[in-house]
Parts: C-alpha cells; sequence; structure tokens
C-alpha cells in the first residue's frame, strides 16, 4: 500500500472518533431519549411502564449505540499505531490504550443489549425489567474505569515524548490527565440512590460525559494535525501536485 493511501485511511480512522462521539449521542440521547438518564432512585412501575411506552424507540437508539461501538474502531487503531510510533515499537502504551479501548468498545455494546432485552419483552414482570435498567446503567457509566486506560496512556505518551513536533503535545497530555481525573468520581455512583453522585447526577453522569466527549474531541484535533503534517510531507517528497489536505 503506498504512503498516501495509508494516510487517507489513517485520516478516516481519525474521523471516526468524532463520528462514534456523535453516533452514541445520537442513539442514546435522541433516539432512546436516555439524556438525561433515568433516575436510579425511581421504583420499577415506573421503569416498567417508561419501556412500555417507548420501547420501539429504545431499541432504535441501542442498535445505534451498537453501531457506534463498530465506528469507534478504526479510530483506536489510529491512535494505538501513533503511540506504538513514538514509543519505537508496539510498546507497553500502545497496547494499554488499545486494551482500553477494547474495553470502551465492550462498554458501548453489552448495555445496549441489556437495554435492548428490556425493551424486547416490556410486558414482562416490572422487577425483571427494573434488574435490566439497572445493571446497563451501572456497566455503562461505572464500568468507566476500563476507558481510563485510554487517556491514562495518551497521558504517560505525551508527557514522555521529547520530539521537536510531537504528535500528543503536552498540553493534551495534561487535558487527557484533567479528563482522568474529573471522570474518576463517578465510581461512588454504586453508593447512591440520589444526589451528585448517584447515576444521574453531576459527578457521576454530567461531568463525566463532558470529559468523555472531550476525549476524543482533543485526541482527534492533535492525531489529525500530524497526519496532515505526515501527508504534506509525502507529497513534497513524492512531488505530487498540491492538493488541499481536508
Amino acid at each position: 500500500m503506498d504512503p498516501l493511501t495509508k494516510s487517507r485511511i489513517q485520516m478516516f480512522g481519525v474521523w471516526c472518533g468524532i463520528a462514534y462521539l456523535a453516533t452514541v449521542f445520537i442513539g442514546f440521547g435522541a433516539f432512546a431519549g436516555f439524556i438525561p438518564p433515568t433516575a436510579p432512585s425511581a421504583d420499577a412501575g415506573h421503569i416498567a411502564a417508561l419501556y412500555l411506552s417507548d420501547h420501539t424507540r429504545i431499541r432504535i437508539g441501542m442498535l445505534v449505540l451498537m453501531l457506534a461501538a463498530l465506528i469507534f474502531i478504526p479510530f483506536a487503531a489510529v491512535l494505538s499505531q501513533f503511540i506504538a510510533r513514538i514509543e519505537g515499537s508496539a510498546g507497553v502504551l500502545a497496547y494499554t490504550f488499545l486494551l482500553g479501548a477494547a474495553g470502551n468498545m465492550v462498554l458501548t455494546f453489552y448495555p445496549a443489549i441489556w437495554w435492548l432485552t428490556a425493551a424486547f419483552r416490556p410486558d414482562r414482570g416490572a422487577e425483571l425489567v427494573y434488574l435490566m435498567n439497572d445493571t446497563a446503567w451501572l456497566q455503562l457509566v461505572g464500568g468507566v474505569t476500563v476507558f481510563l486506560a485510554m487517556p491514562l496512556s495518551v497521558m504517560v505518551v505525551a508527557l514522555s515524548d521529547k520530539s521537536a513536533e510531537p504528535v500528543f503535545p503536552r498540553w493534551c497530555g495534561y487535558a487527557n490527565g484533567w479528563i482522568s481525573l474529573t471522570i474518576l468520581p463517578d465510581q461512588l455512583l454504586f453508593f447512591f440512590h440520589r444526589g451528585p453522585f448517584a447515576w444521574n447526577g453531576l459527578f457521576a453522569f454530567w461531568i463525566p460525559i463532558a470529559a468523555f466527549g472531550g476525549f476524543f474531541i482533543v485526541n482527534f484535533v492533535v492525531v489529525r494535525q500530524a497526519i496532515r503534517r505526515e501527508r504534506a510531507s509525502i507529497l513534497d517528497s513524492a512531488e505530487f501536485p498540491t492538493v488541499h489536505n481536508r
């Protein structure tokens, strides 16, 4: 494969990060109506009634969310490739990032299965629907520790890279560190049904979801810039006609 084609595939991969983010919010929020989240303090009857009235919309939204898990894969592949280059080979940080990405893919896909199961037979016992709803929310929001492998890997590689023109500048490393810190408090959601640490609260949902989006936007910006620089170098060295990068 020629270098220019590789560059185009990388550009496609990095744009998949933005497409993933958009697809998650479209499926999760616009279709399923899970933004804002259902309250963990709601009783079984209330949750069961929600699935009875909105089961088709929830199914569509969860299918879109499952599609997002697929869209995420090329983005993770591109970032892990750049991290491996900085390490000099596929080292600890590249593998840590890639395994964290695999965890994020699972956390995108499997909670959707629980919501789909609850919506598949919404007339079943209210307590069963209640259990599946709890399982999905606790897995999606509470499983963030696996996701943290990605921003933490980027932080370490950014702060360790001494090259003149790093892919991940130092500010990007600090940003990924702050993203990790702002997400961590959501682990307290397992202890609260109400308040800022419940799964629909400020510190368990709203701040982490903003940080989650920030991870994709920040790293999209810096990796896209790196791909554009590489593409310009390829075009110059091969004496291709001047073209406008995307």
